[in-house]
């Protein structure tokens, strides 16, 4: 499994950012587990070493230990800003993957994944790992899903506890394909009546498949006005955090494009037809 948040995780952060519920608020504290076996599923981690000396390291959720999430294609990730030590091995270790948690012992998994090749460590070595040797991360989607600038504030959020409070959403529709990874729209018409509907955050969040494993729907129907003048073809819609300039949050491609020439009707999205998701990185 690449490394990843878990489904647990992503449906904290898109239930906190987007939905009636309250914001999110980071754990003060974060623990590092080292896996003897590689992590299959973005709902729960593998298994953790069980042998004296060898322990979860808490890490300070702070930016000098997880620095600024950066984008690179479809993967927005952050690296370990700190060396970290788990201990001495008591006898020869070969270690396949990470986890973090909330708690020294049991609690949530937060994410993982494996590593490239095995760390392997023989008796008595320090069991150690340097800084900018793993990462955690969150796909940015080309379509469909959460954008790259929206993917690194909730990274940030989580591991790193840069503040980000919960957006006012407006849709949009555009004329031009968006930039999802980085977060800048596409073309939006000018005139015709056209404007940005604010609308209000859902309630349901749902935890989906390895592929989509956190969504919800936006909860009411955005009815744009009729065209007062052309305003060309729309191929793709998308929701922002400000009711002009901004940044896209989320958006995705029509399945069918649309001429909106004076006289036609304005674009509806029904309630619940809007999905915001947390991908996997697959």
């Amino acid at each position: 499994m690449p490394s990843s948040i878990s489904g647990f995780l992503a449906s904290e952060l898109l239930a906190r950012a987007f939905s009636i519920f309250g914001e999110y608020e980071p754990l003060p504290t974060l623990y590092i587990g080292l896996l003897i076996t590689a992590p299959t599923s973005y709902f729960d981690g593998g298994d953790e070493v069980e042998q004296s000396g060898i322990s979860r390291m808490a890490i300070t959720n702070n930016l000098t230990n997880f620095p600024l999430a950066s984008t690179s294609g479809f993967v927005t990730q952050k690296v370990n800003g700190s060396p970290l030590s788990f201990g001495t091995a008591g006898s020869a270790l070969s270690f396949l993957g990470f986890g973090f948690y909330d708690s020294p012992t049991f609690g949530t998994w937060l994410g993982g994944g494996s590593f490239t090749v095995p760390l392997d460590f023989a008796s008595g070595a320090n069991v150690s790992i340097a800084a900018g040797s793993i990462a955690i991360a969150i796909n940015t989607a080309s379509v469909g899903g959460c954008s790259g600038f929206l993917c690194r504030r909730l990274l940030d959020l989580a591991f790193g506890s840069v503040a980000y409070a919960k957006p006012r959403i407006f849709g949009s529709y555009f004329t031009t394909a968006p930039n999802y990874i980085t977060g800048i729209g596409g073309v939006e018409p000018t005139g015709g009546s056209y404007t940005r509907i604010e609308t209000v955050n859902g309630a349901s969040i749902s935890t989906g498949s390895e592929q989509s494993f956190a969504s919800f729907p936006v909860a009411s129907p955005m009815l744009f006005a009729n065209p007062t003048a052309n305003q060309g073809t729309v191929i793709a819609g998308g929701i922002f955090d400000a009711a002009s300039g901004g940044n896209l949050l989320c958006g995705g491609n029509f399945a069918n494009s649309r001429i909106l020439s004076v006289g036609a009707s304005g674009v509806l999205f029904p309630a619940n037809s809007i999905q915001v998701r947390i991908l996997s990185v697959a």
